[in-house]
């Protein structure tokens, strides 16, 4: 079943002019997230939206910048996830040409141990997407 969502509308103080924004409750909760860890108030952040914003609809402006932050976020932890099977791989790799005695277990316990980091942030990923 579908669920709607609500639209709220609230003013916002943008160099020093009171406007009104209307965004879904889950919008306002992004800004109000990116702010905080921007340490800055949703006030100031929408101000610098607004300033790069490449359409007149500042509603829409706050939703395109929440959603590119996210999807970028997402896209960050996913080149991490690639990044340690890729080492993992070039670990198994070394072992197999290794010459050295006790350098074979120790590539592939490293190899091992990039793998288990791979799929900790793949489950973490998976989860935080429910």
């Amino acid at each position: 079943m579908k669920r709607k969502t609500a639209i709220t509308k609230r003013s916002i103080f943008i160099n020093g002019q009171k406007t009104s924004v209307s965004l879904e409750i889950e919008f306002w909760e992004g800004l109000h997230a990116i702010a905080r860890q921007r340490n800055t108030t949703a006030s100031k952040l929408t101000e610098e939206i607004a300033r790069h914003r490449t359409t007149d609809n500042l509603s829409s402006a706050i939703r395109i910048f929440v959603f590119n932050h996210y999807r970028s976020r997402e896209g960050a932890q996913s080149a991490d996830t690639n990044r340690l099977v890729a080492k993992a791989v070039e670990s198994r790799a070394l072992a197999d040409r290794a010459k050295e005695e006790g350098a074979r277990p120790a590539l592939l316990e490293i190899a091992s141990d990039y793998e288990m980091m791979a799929e900790r942030r793949k489950r973490a990923a998976g989860s935080s997407e429910d």
